[in-house]
């Protein structure tokens, strides 16, 4: 007579199922919380010009959305339309934090011939708040207004503050037995500073500018032509200075 065979049936485990259960709904409430939770805190780094606000208002965060909501190319997108912005790299953590990242572009110099501020990142934007500039007072050709301003971009902001006029004027000399006038650097500068000193300089030795201070810190008192529009090893100021009363020259004309 053949055995019959019992089949065992297995018990539920209660235990391993409430267990499984609760370990689903944690990390579906996890994912829901981030999901609808609104962004906490907003940190706005690197900023000097543009105010906190102004970004947040044009980001249209304002009302802190949803975590889940926040796309960071179009919150990029919409941040860049700002006149000041050069670049932008939103980011946001699971912690709700919306980090912003900005690089502005800097105020340059006020062109008098288009009645507009040229920014750092070579554009133009309306003249109706930024003070403290110098003026370009006349024309400068296109290609090298571009390498002008890409130069003059990498001149620290207090040392720009401290030019009063840009007047492009390149050095033409005349060949005394022809009489025909030769350009020797058609890439020359004048700068009328706001201490009464004159500077020239070119395009390629624009960034020395960044020296104006050093140098004149070693003159003391005196006023007159500074001329970093040619090397000079070391800044040597017996090569590169000459005071007024020695040019003959004033800080209010400026012109050679």
């Amino acid at each position: 007579m053949a055995k019959v065979k019992r089949v065992k049936k297995r018990k539920l485990n209660i235990k391993a199922l409430i267990i499984l259960l609760l370990i689903i709904y944690i990390i579906v409430m996890f994912f829901y919380t981030i999901f609808t939770s609104p962004i906490k805190n907003i940190y706005i780094k690197n900023t000097a010009l543009l105010k906190d606000n102004e970004i947040i208002e044009v980001a249209g965060i304002k009302n802190y959305p949803s975590w889940f909501k926040i796309n960071n190319k179009k919150l990029e997108k919409k941040i860049k339309s700002l006149e000041l912005v050069e670049s932008v790299k939103v980011k946001k953590t699971l912690t709700g934090k919306l980090i912003i990242n900005i690089k502005e572009a800097v105020p340059l110099f006020y062109n008098r011939n288009t009645d507009k501020v040229v920014l750092s990142n070579n554009k133009e934007v309306e003249n109706n708040k930024y003070l403290g500039i110098p003026t370009l007072i006349n024309y400068v050709p296109n290609d090298l207004l571009t390498k002008f301003i890409n130069k003059f971009s990498l001149i620290n902001s207090d040392i720009i503050n401290m030019i009063n006029e840009i007047e492009y004027n390149p050095d033409i000399q005349k060949n005394e037995t022809t009489g025909e006038s030769i350009v020797i650097d058609s890439e020359r500068f004048l700068l009328r500073m706001n201490d009464t000193n004159i500077v020239y300089v070119n395009i390629i030795n624009m960034e020395r500018l960044n020296d104006y201070k050093e140098i004149f810190a070693s003159i003391g008192d005196e006023r007159g032509v500074l001329l970093l529009d040619s090397y000079v090893e070391d800044n040597d100021l017996l090569g590169i200075f000459s005071a007024f009363e020695d040019t003959g020259e004033s800080g209010s004309n400026g012109e050679n």
